[in-house]
């Protein structure tokens, strides 16, 4: 790339960075057993409103989404179970929502229902117009539902496909609201539907990143190299592609259209300069007090003992100097390691072999030292006999500013020193815990495990990253 064409993504990179970011926004999600997380292990984390309302956090922190999905439930009044006689329609109309996703039909299809199917259009129309004159003055979207790969209660993919989503298209432009095709979004994938129906939670994803990209014009957030930081790092990524075709799917997260331009540049622009994916940030900057604040969700840490501010001796800005005695910060809890994948990082200076970093109360000491040459360990395993900890061979009480974090990414546990993998191996599962954390010591308080040294600058994110 020329010279003069860097430079002139730069000036739009400045021009556009006086854009307004997507503002935060309450997402009410209507519709039936699909919507509700039917047949979906766990779906209360699972179900597509769960996963949408993680990958809408990634944008922005504020967004909230509420899952008012009912099992069985048709658009049509006179359907074996009308959502608008549901609990949950109420309660999404008194939440008065910002954006508002109608995903029903499915069940209308049931030869019981769909005898009524003239009335289809009215109902619907009635049903957008009870969201449209709320004082919020929602955002609204309908979806086309999803294929129907087997016959199911008398709901078919026929009706569905060559009856239901037609009048769909006709509702959208009698009413101008934009509409969502989960139809096509998971069309050609059989395997991720349980029973020919209800998609698995696999497909709840499929359905949420089509969601995301609508709501937001971006498919992913434009981490292009997975550090969870958008600065010139991903600018200079973006620029190789100017104006010709998008790199591999798992290098790139422009908007989707096949061509790297404008667009994908305002994408950028709108999180510039952020971080985002923090379950917790203890930047233990502070000068004074008994509180280690978390920048990010507000889970502040109390200090135990009567460890040091050191405001201006931290790798970043001020730390936390511990005794090795009794200095300890305890927080509530975070997040369960057996959830999904997730990173903890922070900057350590000092400490000896066997005090630990950073550990889960009565669960595992998530970084620590090795109690013969004070080696990188994490306990963090699986259960069984043959699970073991992950050690690597590199010192870590070497009196130095050393990085040092953990990854796991639901396939792989990886230590990190200084941004490099210094220990890793395949690992599909690990224990889980519900358990607060330590910073400064292990997981039982024991005498040998308290730090030594300075601590700063502790992070914990909802997802694996790339140091």
């Amino acid at each position: 790339m020329t010279k003069k064409i860097t430079y002139t993504l730069v000036l739009m990179l400045v021009f556009v960075f006086t854009a307004n970011p997507a503002q935060a926004k309450l997402v009410a999600c209507i519709g039936d057993s699909i919507t509700y997380g039917s047949t979906i292990i766990d779906r209360t984390y699972n179900s597509y409103p769960a996963q949408l309302g993680r990958m809408l956090k990634e944008f922005d922190n504020q967004w909230e989404t509420y899952n008012y999905g009912v099992s069985g439930a048709t658009l049509l009044r006179k359907g074996d179970r009308p959502y608008i006689q549901q609990s949950a329609y109420t309660q999404a109309l008194a939440a008065n929502p910002d954006v508002v996703i109608i995903k029903l039909g499915t069940n209308d299809s049931k030869p019981q229902n769909w005898v009524y199917k003239d009335e289809f259009i009215s109902d619907y129309l009635d049903l957008i117009d009870s969201f449209a004159g709320l004082p919020s003055n929602p955002e609204i979207w309908i979806c086309k539902p999803v294929p129907v790969y087997a016959e199911l209660a008398g709901i078919t993919n026929p009706i569905v496909q060559n009856e239901i989503i037609p009048l769909i298209d006709e509702i959208a432009q009698q009413r101008d609201v934009q509409v969502i095709d989960l139809y096509t979004a998971l069309s050609s994938v059989p395997d991720l539907f349980s029973d020919g129906v209800h998609p698995n939670a696999e497909g709840a994803k499929l359905i949420a990143e089509a969601i995301v990209l609508a709501l937001t014009g971006i498919r992913a957030m434009p981490d292009f190299n997975g550090d969870a930081r958008i600065d010139f790092q991903d600018f200079a990524l973006l620029t190789q592609y100017w104006l010709g075709n998008e790199p591999t799917p798992e290098n790139a997260a422009f908007n989707g259209d096949g061509i790297v331009d404008y667009r994908d540049l305002v994408s950028l622009a709108q999180y510039w300069l952020r971080e985002f994916g923090f379950a917790a940030h203890w930047k233990l900057d502070e000068a004074e007090g008994s509180i280690a604040h978390d920048s990010a969700d507000g889970n502040d840490g109390t200090v135990y003992g009567d460890p040091i501010w050191q405001p201006e001796s931290g790798m970043i800005n001020g730390a936390l100097q511990f005794d090795g005695i009794d200095d300890y910060v305890e927080t509530a809890f975070v997040l369960d390691p057996s959830d999904g994948p997730f990173s903890v990082f922070a900057w350590i200076k000092g400490g000896g072999p066997g005090q630990v970093i950073i550990a889960q109360t009565n669960s595992a000491n998530w970084l620590y030292a090795d109690t013969i040459e004070g080696r990188l360990i994490t306990d963090l395993k699986p259960s069984g006999r043959s699970a073991f900890p992950l050690s690597s061979q590199t010192i870590i009480t070497n009196d130095e500013w050393n990085y040092v974090g953990f990854v796991w990414d639901g396939s792989w546990r990886k230590l990190f020193l200084d941004n490099t993998i210094v220990a890793q191996d395949p690992q599909t599962y690990l224990v889980g815990s519900n358990n607060g954390l330590y910073i400064g010591t292990g997981k039982q308080l024991g005498p040998d495990t308290f730090f030594s040294g300075l601590i700063d600058d502790v992070r914990i994110y909802d997802r694996a990253i790339t140091p």
